[in-house]
């Protein structure tokens, strides 16, 4: 793999996910243009939901998919068995494609977690032998940045979140810190400490757009998403997520 695709990676996904189950109006909750605020099932992007900024959040994510080996990591899974990979705490990550084939998965998820995931993104790690101008937070910022026009659809249930391009780890919406990468033996790159020394990507920035998802509610549930755009005008994503949120009362 060349250092140039190594450095650089992107992906993305837009959201389906089943509001008449979770216990909302749907025509009140995601009807129209509506600020963040005014949509229940959505934390607004200048919000810390679950104690984080969504900033916070999006390279936790990246930490996340990037440390999980590539025989089982969510990423190149193709049905969803793989979905509970290191997930911890309250809040349960979903991943994209590294491809833009379409991809449908199944995943069993308990009840109570929030969703975050990207709709679509872009991220950029440096290596511990890189010369020093290109370990900078502004080189890293600059390589890490959506550079194309995003073009995005979310939709939750039967309708469309409104204007998602509003929630955006980028200095106009909640900006992620910079952030280094642990890569497992095995990793989605398939290189070892030849190519990346002690495995470490560091220092690593991210720019893409995201959603904070409350706890939907027990049963199953339908997410899919479509985006293209960021870090590359040819990049899309066609994912879907059959869920089936387990354990806790069902409405």
């Amino acid at each position: 793999m060349e250092r140039k695709t190594l450095h650089k990676f992107s992906l993305g996904l837009v959201i389906v996910v089943v509001l008449s189950l979770l216990g909302l109006n749907p025509h009140s909750a995601l009807a129209g243009d509506t600020d963040d605020d005014e949509i229940p099932l959505i934390a607004p992007i200048r919000t810390s939901p679950e104690g984080q900024t969504y900033g916070r959040w999006a390279a936790e994510w990246w930490q996340w998919v990037l440390g999980i080996p590539a025989v089982v990591n969510p990423l190149t899974d193709t049905t969803g068995e793989d979905c509970a990979q290191r997930q911890v705490d309250a809040v349960w990550f979903l991943a994209g494609s590294p491809s833009s084939d379409p991809v449908v998965r199944n995943c069993e998820i308990p009840a109570g977690k929030s969703l975050f995931f990207p709709l679509i993104n872009n991220f950029f790690g440096a290596f511990l032998n890189d010369p020093p101008e290109q370990r900078t937070e502004a080189f890293v910022r600059e390589q890490g940045s959506c550079t194309e026009p995003a073009q995005i659809s979310v939709r939750i249930d039967n309708f469309n979140v409104p204007r998602p391009l509003r929630f955006f780890t980028g200095a106009s919406g909640s900006q992620s810190p910079i952030f280094n990468v642990q890569l497992p033996p095995g990793n989605v790159f398939g290189v070892d400490e030849t190519i990346v020394p002690e495995l470490v990507l560091s220092p690593s920035a991210e720019q893409g757009y995201y959603l904070f998802v409350r706890p939907p509610s027990p049963g199953t549930h339908t997410i899919r998403w479509n985006a293209s755009g960021c870090q590359s005008p040819e990049f899309s994503q066609d994912v879907t997520y059959h869920l089936t949120v387990v354990g806790g009362p069902k409405h």
